[in-house]
């Protein structure tokens, strides 16, 4: 009867032995399998770090002011309204914690008819700590650059108003997050603030040119327009 069997099975013929082998085979392969992807998986996230030669950032978010306001400006009229900020960064890693740049930021709040503008570009130097690889880091950056503050206020039921416009040499700081998306993308959580002297210090003097005391400190360093920009960004390079 056996060998009936067998000869009714044909090509199909196997054993129990046969069976048990197939499926050793099929475990041994499928373990070598998860081995290799997860060497493979490991070596993809140990490429996937923030750039240390160069990158481009652009992003945006809400700008906030903090403005001694002046007899009719902006300001005086309609208080620190909020804004939008847009930024666009360059950087050259000169180590992998130090950088130098260029920053461009605009700048606009509105609260119709009335609106203003502000164009910000200077160079920056930045410092920043890596952890996790490279793939996560928090920066501080400081910049030093040219500030173009313009705005239009319309006087109360006219249909004209004034046209303002001043240069001031402005002060950038900049504190941001950096975390890593892809081997050539990361995000930045990004805090920064532009000041300068709104009246005293336009032309970034250091002193007195008249013949007589003004009483106005003319300290770069002293401030009364000052915009907070909180934001997001992305970042590529390598």
């Amino acid at each position: 009867m056996q060998i009936i069997t067998t000869q009714k099975e044909g090509n199909n013929l196997f054993t129990h032995s046969d069976l048990t082998m197939n499926n050793q085979c099929i475990k041994k392969l499928h373990l070598i399998f998860v081995i290799l992807s997860s060497l493979i998986a490991i070596d993809l996230h140990a490429q996937d770090y923030l750039p240390q030669n160069y990158s481009l950032i652009f992003g945006g978010g809400l700008a906030l002011s903090a403005v001694e306001g002046n007899k009719n400006d902006f300001f005086s009229k309609n208080g620190d309204r909020p804004g939008y900020a847009l930024m666009a960064e360059g950087r050259y890693y000169v180590t992998p914690n130090l950088a130098l740049g260029a920053q461009y930021d605009y700048l606009r709040a509105a609260h119709l008819p009335d609106k203003m503008h502000v164009h910000y570009i200077g160079p920056t130097v930045t410092l920043r700590t890596l952890w996790d690889n490279g793939n996560k880091s928090v920066c501080f950056a400081l910049g030093i650059g040219y500030m173009d503050y313009r705005e239009r206020v319309y006087q109360s039921d006219m249909d004209h108003g004034h046209l303002y416009q001043k240069s001031y040499c402005g002060i950038s700081f900049g504190l941001g997050y950096e975390f890593s998306i892809t081997k050539k993308m990361s995000g930045v959580l990004r805090l920064d603030m532009l000041t300068a002297d709104w009246v005293a210090n336009p032309d970034a003097r250091l002193f007195n040119t008249d013949d007589y005391d003004d009483g106005i400190d003319h300290s770069w360093f002293k401030n009364n327009i000052t915009f907070f920009n909180l934001g997001f960004a992305l970042q590529f390079g390598r």
